[in-house]
């Protein structure tokens, strides 16, 4: 039995330009069609052009693979762009997979029409499902049309009272009240203490590219050097951090905020 890809029924034009292979299938697609739907494919095009480089694609022997995509999503793209005539509705899974695939492919007309099918069918979407697809693929106008403008301001205010939170975790640390009977130099213990705490824990938490949470950051910090700290006064603060009291009020709201914003994003159809 062989397993060389097979062409699609339908979506293999033998007069079109290029052929793609996802999974085990082939596909001969329209080049300028595919450049007018999604940047990625127009970059992709674009580049072997202007660089004179040479693309697979040719052949049903060097296809262009496009791996870590399924078939089944591929086709949800391939049926709305060339204009086939769907029978039935989307699933939710298939609403789901189609945003994504826009998202990673960078159709923002296709992604709109997927935003208003699943604005459409919110009913049969669990109210986190809503809420994590908006914020999953960071799109202020998908945000608020899939939670509607009141749940999207409440995550806005959400989101500012959190990185406000955050910025004081890191600017300030918690004192050392009680130096333990080892510490010999208080004053300088203190000081070390603090610079640590602001190079460690706030670049840790405040990191524009890798901002970490609250746990890696503490166990990131767990591993630096502490000069005059000593060792005593160290563990003791390390005790305190471990409790998770300077988050633990965060988490608190973050799960009250959840619970009132999923009861605004419960629909009656």
């Amino acid at each position: 039995m062989s397993n060389a890809p097979a062409r699609h029924p339908i979506y293999y034009f033998h007069a079109s330009s290029h052929i793609f292979q996802v999974e085990n299938t082939l596909y001969k697609l329209c080049k300028s069609i595919l450049s007018t739907a999604s940047n990625v494919f127009r970059d992709m095009f674009t580049a072997t052009q202007s660089e004179q480089i040479e693309l697979d694609g040719m052949s049903d022997d060097r296809p262009i693979r496009l791996d870590g995509l399924s078939r089944e999503t591929f086709e949800l793209f391939l049926e709305h762009t060339f204009g086939r005539v769907r029978t039935g509705s989307y699933t939710t899974d298939e609403l789901s997979r189609f945003l994504q695939f826009c998202d990673m492919y960078q159709c923002r007309h296709t992604q709109e029409f997927v935003v208003h099918r699943i604005f459409t069918a919110r009913f049969r979407f669990h109210p986190a499902q809503l809420i994590n697809l908006a914020i999953k693929y960071h799109k202020s106008h998908t945000h608020r049309e899939l939670m509607g403008h009141e749940v999207f301001l409440n995550i806005v205010y959400v989101q500012a009272a959190l990185d406000h939170h955050r910025r004081m975790v890191a600017a300030e640390e918690p004192k050392i009240l009680m130096h333990s009977n080892e510490c010999e130099d208080p004053t300088g213990c203190n000081e070390d203490w603090h610079a640590i705490w602001w190079n460690g824990m706030g670049r840790f938490l405040l990191d524009a590219r890798n901002p970490q949470p609250y746990s890696e950051a503490v166990k990131r910090f767990k591993e630096l050097k502490f000069g005059r700290v000593s060792e005593g006064c160290k563990e003791l603060m390390f005790k305190l951090l471990d409790q998770g009291a300077a988050f633990r009020h965060a988490e608190h709201f973050i799960s009250e905020a959840c619970h009132l914003l999923v009861d605004k994003l419960v629909f009656e159809p």
